[in-house]
């Protein structure tokens, strides 16, 4: 993780992102973390934009981000790790994938503000919107994290083949903490396979990958969604991983996203990483291997 990009609205939850991409900095020798601020142009901005300017009171708007961002730049947390910071305008999570992409950053971290129902399904959020578009590492902090360090990671998963493109970032991330993968299989009424296939495409899965430190479990829930933020419940994880397909527009309308509907409803740490959308064939989706 040499290069983490951390967009900031000056919330709460943007903070925690800040204290949780200054320890991931220092875990991992990082050459640069990048406060990101974008003040956004359409005509019906972000409440949290909304606010966070009128507590600026009625001086010059964009000098007091900058001075904010100062100041966070240098403040103590930061002694032994050099942050820089921007300030842009537009579409917030626009920006910030195309900041992420043309900076080559390797991981974004970004606070999430839970956004839930009726609003949620009509215009998203742009922490959601950034884990559709984003190339890179997407972390998503909603609660305080005093010192970010995963021990016990869960990875929620199909085990199809596309899943294995980008897998390696992730093999990264893990081994930096010396962290347990568990890899996890959720079986639904919709969606269901014996537990003895799961099996095996998981091991198969584990062998081709090299994994050494992991555990293989199948989980029975109403939904994947719902399965994977029991099953780290109940294992009290501390981190939750799952690829995306990044699905925007009518597909995404459709049949949404689990890695993304996670990250929502999740007070875990949740990291996702991008995949191709798999190749259909006569309607049918299943495992695959070159």
């Amino acid at each position: 993780m040499k290069k983490i990009l951390v967009p900031t609205d000056f919330s709460d939850q943007a903070s925690y992102a800040f204290e949780a991409a200054i320890s991931i900095a220092r875990k991992s020798g990082s050459t640069q973390v990048h406060l990101f601020h974008v003040i956004e142009v359409p005509d019906y901005p972000e409440i949290t934009d909304i606010i966070a300017y009128r507590t600026l009171g009625s001086t010059n708007v964009l000098e007091e981000i900058e001075k904010k961002l100062e100041q966070t730049a240098e403040s103590e947390l930061c002694r032994d790790i050099e942050v820089t910071y921007s300030v842009d305008f537009d579409t917030p999570y626009e920006k910030i994938s195309r900041k992420a992409t043309n900076g080559q950053f390797d991981l974004i971290v970004i606070g999430s503000h839970g956004r839930q129902g009726i609003n949620r399904f009509l215009i998203g959020s742009t922490t959601e919107k950034v884990i559709q578009h984003a190339n890179c590492l997407v972390l998503t902090i909603k609660e305080p994290v005093s010192w970010f360090s995963p021990s016990n990671i869960v990875f929620g998963s199909n085990f199809y083949g596309e899943i294995a493109e980008g897998f390696g970032t992730l093999q990264d991330f893990a081994a930096l903490y010396d962290a347990t993968l568990h890899l996890l299989k959720i079986n639904t009424r919709s969606h269901f396979e014996t537990s003895r296939y799961s099996r095996q495409l998981m091991e198969t899965f584990a062998e081709e990958q090299k994994l050494s430190n992991y555990t293989i479990n199948i989980y029975n829930d109403d939904s994947e969604e719902e399965g994977i933020l029991h099953f780290s419940r109940d294992m009290q994880a501390d981190l939750i991983c799952i690829p995306t397909h990044g699905k925007t527009g009518l597909a995404h309308l459709i049949s949404g996203s689990i890695a993304e509907s996670v990250s929502e409803h999740a007070y875990r740490p949740v990291l996702t990483y991008k995949i191709k959308p798999p190749k259909i064939k006569f309607g049918v989706i299943g495992p695959f291997r070159k």
